[in-house]
């Protein structure tokens, strides 16, 4: 990493390119707060490191919450080494309550650089609020997102949602008038591979219980490791092995579940292929070939509707999802 941007670890942006394989400065592309890049970039991608590898719920094998590891083991040797799951049983209320849903990733650099385009007149805000004008969102999980409450204020949206930080430029939003946040949290559950190394990737987390009907929801934002469609370091299965890990430690048995994000991974990969074993694949975006998913416990006539909202100036569409839960 430059000096520069080691400096800035909080606030530097770094942009997510092909990496040299010594590492060299000079191949890291790297993107300044405001915008100001070392070096233009293949793929305009984010990641906002504060966090590095660390043996939290990756390496503490063995059963916690509902998680039941198997033998089954992926990434063997590396930090992010993974138990496939012995069982999984998914929970779908039969009260049907509706639940609105958005993942978008933002393109934050691109989009919100004072050196580029600064919001483009609230772009993406504007549609958040137009897509979210008939229901309000329950939960929006973003990536790429250095400022959940700048997004959520020209989405007309800052007095009615909250936003949770967590660390990779990740953040999810909530309507805090139907929903009371319970517990959150971020798990590491992969790092990209050395040829595109930018750091490690986690699974930021929420509960969540209705305000009046009880009802409580468990959510999950994620930003895949690099490079596409591999699971980086330790490979797809580990990393959507991790994912579950995080959701059986710390979701209970009667939440529903809801998983978004930019994976990295397209349908077709181990990663969507794990996950889809075990959730419900609900939606699937057309961005880089469909790396972006909603994932639940919810599938089947519990889709109310599924809408590809564009772009909103970012290099990803937003996707919505409506449940019953």
């Amino acid at each position: 990493m430059p000096k520069f941007a080691a400096a800035l670890v909080v606030s530097s942006l770094l942009r997510l390119r092909p990496a040299a394989a010594d590492g060299s400065a000079t191949e890291r592309a790297t993107c300044r707060a405001d915008g100001d890049c070392a070096a233009p970039a293949q793929r305009d991608h984010l990641l906002l490191q504060v966090a590095t590898p660390n043996a939290t719920v990756a390496l503490a094998q063995g059963r916690r919450g509902f998680w039941n590891p198997s033998s089954h083991i992926s990434g063997s040797g590396q930090w992010c080494v993974a138990h496939a799951p012995a069982d999984w049983a998914n929970h779908c209320d039969l009260g049907a309550h509706e639940v609105k849903v958005l993942t978008y990733n933002l393109y934050w650099w691109n989009l919100y650089g004072s050196h580029f385009r600064n919001g483009n007149g609230g772009s993406a805000g504007h549609l958040i609020a137009s897509s979210g004008g008939d229901k309000p969102y329950d939960f929006m999980g973003f990536q790429e997102c250095e400022d959940v409450g700048r997004v959520l204020r020209e989405a007309g949206l800052e007095t009615t949602h909250e936003g949770i930080v967590g660390d990779h430029a990740c953040a999810i939003a909530y309507n805090k008038a139907t929903w009371t946040m319970l517990e959150n949290g971020m798990d590491e559950v992969g790092e990209d591979r050395a040829d595109q190394w930018w750091g490690t990737r986690g699974a930021q987390w929420a509960r969540f219980k209705h305000t009046s009907k009880g009802r409580t929801v468990f959510v999950v934002n994620h930003h895949g490791p690099l490079p596409v469609g591999t699971g980086g370091l330790c490979g797809p299965q580990a990393t959507a092995w991790n994912i579950l890990k995080a959701i059986g430690t710390h979701a209970k048995k009667d939440d529903a579940v809801i998983v978004v994000g930019d994976f990295n991974a397209d349908a077709g990969t181990a990663t969507a292929a794990e996950l889809g074993r075990r959730l419900h694949r609900v939606f699937t975006g057309a961005s880089f070939g469909g790396v972006d998913h909603v994932f639940s416990s919810c599938g089947g006539d519990r889709v109310v509707s599924k809408r590809n909202l564009g772009a909103g100036g970012s290099d990803h569409d937003a996707l919505e999802v409506v449940l019953r839960v």
